[in-house]
């Protein structure tokens, strides 16, 4: 079926493309098509001569290259051929691509879905420029815009002649994969109708290669060619400006969802959500110079209106109502507790506590066999979630040496590092054997406070600077078997209010408690 119907999607949009249909998208469609396919062997009066078929967009680009921000030079720019001598053969070029494109995004002739798409794929080229250029990466910013914009070819043209279709994949993506969906709907996906349609075409290898899919190989590590960056910031930009696009994305949800792109692109590219924001609002103020030479107001630009509307921190303007679709579900990523307000922290670590505290009494119960380990570490998970801890280690005493501790339950880089290694005892001569002999607990907010550092363990380093921990001795009946550590790193500092304190006791008498039972058999280690 999805050959058949991919065969069906081909048949249908190369006649519409070679009939011309009557959209204002589709002389765009062929003009840049021609423009990217001679993009690497065209000459400058080629160029002049394939942009001097529109009058229009000749006189857009010449006006556009008279400015300052592409002549800063102040030469007078009366031709094409002089814009290319004075601006550059590449930005003309691009600057020709990005006019066409926002023509097609402005135009009121189009549907909504044809001017849509044109503007996520100016958007697109001018986002991994932008990112290329703050960069310094491998490949050049002006090639990764061509590859950028037409890697949503597929896109383009699927909403210019076949829009019903397109409407149902852009409903079924809410729930499903979007290459899934368009998929099911099309027979193959927009990135390889895209390529398909452009492979007989005379495009140079290196934007025929920025077709290929992003594997999880490339997600693994970082870019070794500008072949392979060009693909992966083409890919990237293309996520981040759909997101940026996408009506069913509240601006509450909006960083969330850009995030969740920079998460999956953060070894292969790894970028902040500041830089991405940044690079939006340059984009934005590329694109109002853009609206600006094609005349058009910017309440007509999609673009303009929707990149606005995201870095304003509002919601997007409503799509006409045959091109909406239902908000998108989405799953909020929880707060950490550094996040939330102290009334919220407070609920989320108690809420924390009375599930640990629920599941630690129905083992406690006399008669029950009992895993310590999943004892410990209910505890250990608890007072890790409460304090927002990024390693949480609990020690128990030696059989071989009683009155040396090792790490044997708990979470986090430093556990990794240190488990089941004795790292506490009272020969040590540092800050824990001080626990050890007090009982009692202590707090370091700062690591490099005072002489503090001459008493911290070699070990508690292990995984990197920690800048603040706490050291929580478990005591039955004045006897010590547990210290529990944990810790945090950067410029952070484990603070305690009087909620923490409780739980923190409780906690801790309930280890003691399980101890206590152990000893007199009322319940057994399983």
């Amino acid at each position: 079926m999805p050959k058949s119907l991919a065969k069906k999607t081909l048949a249908t949009i190369n006649a519409a493309l070679e009939e011309e249909k009557s959209c204002a998208i589709s002389e765009i469609i062929l003009i840049i098509q021609k423009l990217a396919s001679m993009a690497f062997s065209i000459s400058v009066s080629e160029l002049s001569q394939l942009i001097g078929r529109d009058p229009e967009i000749t006189e857009r680009v010449i006006s556009a290259a008279n400015t300052l921000g592409f002549n800063p030079s102040g030469a007078p720019i009366n031709t094409i051929a002089e814009a290319i001598h004075v601006v550059g053969f590449e930005k003309i070029r691009n600057l020709a691509i990005s006019l066409m494109l926002a023509e097609g995004a402005g135009s009121s002739l189009s549907i909504y879905e044809q001017r849509d798409t044109a503007a996520l794929a100016v958007c697109s080229g001018l986002l991994a420029q932008q990112i290329a250029e703050q960069n310094d990466g491998l490949c050049d910013p002006e090639q990764l815009f061509v590859c950028a914009s037409l890697r949503n070819y597929g896109k383009l043209v699927m909403a210019s002649f076949m829009v019903v279709d397109y409407r149902k994949a852009k409903i079924l993506s809410l729930d499903k994969n979007p290459d899934e969906a368009f998929k099911e709907v099309f027979g193959l996906t927009p990135l390889s109708l895209g390529r398909t349609l452009l492979l007989n075409s005379t495009l140079p290898r290196s934007i025929m290669g920025s077709f290929r899919n992003v594997t999880e190989d490339n997600l693994k590590r970082v870019a070794t060619s500008a072949q392979e960056e060009i693909v992966i910031l083409s890919e990237m930009a293309g996520q981040l400006s759909s997101t940026a696009f996408d009506e069913t994305i509240g601006p509450e949800d909006f960083e969330d969802a850009i995030s969740e792109i920079l998460t999956k692109y953060q070894v292969s590219y790894p970028l902040s959500l500041e830089t991405v924001n940044q690079s939006f609002v340059s984009v934005e103020t590329s694109l109002a110079q853009l609206n600006r030479a094609l005349k058009l107001p910017e309440e007509a630009s999609i673009f303009n209106a929707k990149l606005r509307a995201r870095i304003d921190g509002e919601f997007l303007p409503e799509p006409p109502p045959q091109s909406r679709i239902a908000p998108r579900k989405r799953i909020r990523k929880p707060k950490t507790a550094q996040q939330m307000s102290p009334e919220e922290r407070e609920a989320f670590a108690e809420n924390s506590f009375r599930k640990a505290k629920t599941k630690i009494s129905t083992m406690l119960i006399p008669g029950n066999s009992v895993d310590l380990t999943e004892l410990y570490e209910t505890v250990a998970q608890s007072i890790s979630e409460g304090l927002d801890l990024e390693s949480c280690l609990v020690t128990t005493r030696e059989e071989f040496d009683p009155d040396s501790l090792s790490a044997r339950y708990g979470s986090g880089p430093l556990f990794e590092r240190v488990k089941n290694r004795p790292i506490i005892s009272p020969r040590k001569k540092d800050i824990f054997s001080i626990c050890l002999a007090r009982k009692e607990d202590i707090l370091i907010q700062d690591s490099k406070a005072g002489k503090i550092a001459s008493i911290i363990p070699e070990w508690i380093q292990a995984a990197g600077e920690i800048s603040s921990f706490i050291i929580l001795p478990v005591k039955l009946e004045q006897a010590l078997f547990s210290i529990i550590v944990g810790t945090v790193s950067g410029d952070r500092s484990i603070v305690l209010e009087n909620g923490d304190l409780r739980r923190l006791r409780q906690m801790r008498e309930d280890l003691a408690k399980a101890q206590l039972m152990l000893g007199k058999k009322e319940i057994v280690e399983a």
